[in-house]
This record gives C-alpha cells, structure tokens and sequence, in this order.
C-alpha cells in the first residue's frame, strides 16, 4: 500500500511539473511576442477596426485606474494569437456535487479548474476526469489574468467584431484588472464574481460616459444584457435545485435520475446545444452567484471606489473555508468596512 501511494504521489508531481511546463511555455510565448500598443495603431498594416480598438485601451486603462485599480504594468502591449482562445479552461466536480476539484500550487494557493494553451491536451485532461467518473467541462477563454506576476498584454482574441466590441473589450480589461487589485489565495469564488461585478458596474458607466445612452455600443450592451441575465438567473435556480437534491437523503440512483430531470428542463427552456452538468453549472455560479451579496455591500459603500478600497484590505483570514462558497460574511465584512472608513 506504501508503495501504491508513493507511486500516486509521484505521479500526481509529474502531472503538476508538466502542467506547469507548459503554462510556462505559453506565457512566455505571449510576453515575447507583444508590440507596444502606439507601435501597433501606427502600422499601415494593421487592419483598421484592430487600430480603432486598440486606440481606446490607453482611455479604458485611465478610467480603470480613476477607480484605483492596479494597470500599472499591463495593457501597453498587443499580441496576436494565431489559435481561438487564449487559453481553455477545464474544471470539475463529483456527479452529486458542486464541490470543486481542486488543484492546489505553492505560493499562488489553490484552483477550481486549470487552463491550457493547446486545446488538444485541454480535451485529454477533460476526457481524463471523466474517466474518473466525474462531470468536467471545457471551455474557450479569450483573456485571462496573471494576477500580476506578469505584464498582461492585450490578446487578439479580447477583439471581437459588431457594436458590443469595444464595450466587451472594456470589460474584460476591468474585469482581468480588478484580478491585479484584488486576488484572494483560494478563494476563487469572490475572485471570480468581485471581478465580475465591478467589471459589469465599471462597464455600464464607462458606456454611457464614453458613447452617450442610446448609442449603437450602448443598445448592442444592453441588448447583450437582456439576452443573458435571464439565462443566468435560469441557470443558477437551476444550481440551487441540483443543490438542495444532493444534500437530500434520496438513493444515488434517485438523485442520479431527478438530476436528469432538472438538467433536461433547463436544456429545453434555454433551447442549450451543449447540456449542462455540475463542472459547468459550478463556474456559472463562480462568476455570478455572489452578485446580491456584492451589490448590499456597494450600496453601503456608497460608490464603488469605495467599495474597491475596502476590498484591498480583504485577506485570506477573513475567509474561513478554501474556495468559501458563502459570501455573506465577506459582503457584511465590506459594508463594516466602508462604514469604518467613512467615520
């Protein structure tokens, strides 16, 4: 037995040194080959609508910064990826439950799911847990933050085509920046929907002052918004009847097949093409579910600078659990905070 779990130790090392490898390869790849932004706008070579949006971002990183988020560094380089996605993220979860597979890192902490460079080894490590008998995902991810370990560059893949362009653009670069401010070892949870929410709040003012109400990137915005909020909020009732499922006292067998059931009710109402499980309904509810508890903590705050300073005094000892799931006593730990600063 000694030796069986001496072998599965190594193993296990030789999958984090590989993994490893290979994000340092990737990262690498990217940070060598950034040009500086003006270089870029300047070239005759660059296609216009690349141009146009790139010449936004100096503007998009100062109203960022207004708001005393960290872009000391990033966003002064263009990269362009010759692939999809900037990276594909794979996470997982036990069949009955939304508990996470976690994998865990010196210094950086620990992690819902990894993210790959090539896509080819992101579906084999997908195939992988589910061979263990797990629910797992893979999903293309256009930008991602390295929580300032590194000069974050603006990737091809941030550019995307119609009206909600530059707003979409605005927000992943608020969003990856709040990540650069604010990052909690282990608790990716309120990283994920603090990055959102202050992305979103930051986005919808930045729209409005940079474009005007009414404007093509305010309707495309807000039409982007009435589309998906609904299907979030779908989504995440969904969550919580799965939820309230698995802590029952009902047979595997039993919950195994009402499981079924709640998924093909949501499959139909949101007419889906790829059908939900517990991997991809975990990370929906990683970047929105704590969304009421976040938005009762800006309204004590007052405004969201506000809001944003007292988060910067957020340490992993205000957190009781790794990866905590309830955000309560972190929104009441905010508000206290305001509420103490602004006294």
């Amino acid at each position: 037995m000694r030796a069986l779990a001496l072998l599965a130790l190594a193993c296990s090392s030789c999958f984090y040194v590989d993994y490893i490898q290979q994000g340092a390869g990737g990262q690498l790849e990217i940070l060598t080959q950034g040009r500086p932004i003006d270089e870029v706008v300047r070239d005759p070579q660059t296609p216009l609508r690349t141009a146009m949006m790139l010449a936004e971002i100096p503007a998009i990183r100062d109203y960022g910064r207004s708001y005393g988020l960290n872009i000391t560094h990033n966003y002064q380089k263009y990269v362009r990826i010759n692939r999809p996605a900037a990276v594909w993220f794979v996470n997982a979860a036990d069949p009955l439950s939304f508990t996470p597979r976690p994998y865990c890192f010196p210094i950086v902490g620990c992690f819902p799911g990894l993210g790959w460079f090539d896509e080819d080894d992101g579906i084999k490590f997908e195939q992988g847990l589910e061979k263990e008998g797990l629910d797992a995902q893979i999903r293309p991810a256009s930008a991602y933050s390295t929580g300032g370990w590194f000069a974050d560059p603006i990737l091809s893949t941030m550019l995307t085509g119609g009206d909600d362009g530059l707003p979409y653009l605005a927000n992943t670069i608020l969003h990856e920046s709040v990540h650069a401010t604010v990052l909690i070892p282990d608790e990716q949870f309120f990283n994920e929907t603090y990055a959102s929410y202050i992305a979103d709040v930051l986005t919808d003012h930045w729209i409005e002052i940079r474009f005007g109400p009414g404007s093509p990137e305010d309707l495309a915005h807000n039409l982007g918004n009435a589309f998906a909020l609904p299907r979030t909020a779908r989504t995440l009732a969904t969550y919580d009847a799965l939820k309230t499922l698995y802590a029952g006292k009902e047979s595997r067998e039993v919950k195994l097949k009402k499981k079924a059931q709640i998924i093909d009710e949501l499959v139909t109402d949101l007419h889906l093409r790829k059908r939900p499980n517990n991997a991809s309904l975990t990370e929906a509810r990683l970047y929105n579910g704590g969304t009421e508890i976040l938005r009762e903590a800006h309204k004590a705050c007052g405004d969201v600078r506000s809001l944003i300073d007292a988060s910067k005094d957020l340490r992993r000892e205000q957190f009781t659990k790794t990866l905590q799931e309830d955000l309560k006593p972190i929104g009441a730990w905010l508000a206290q905070r305001c509420r103490q600063k602004h006294h």
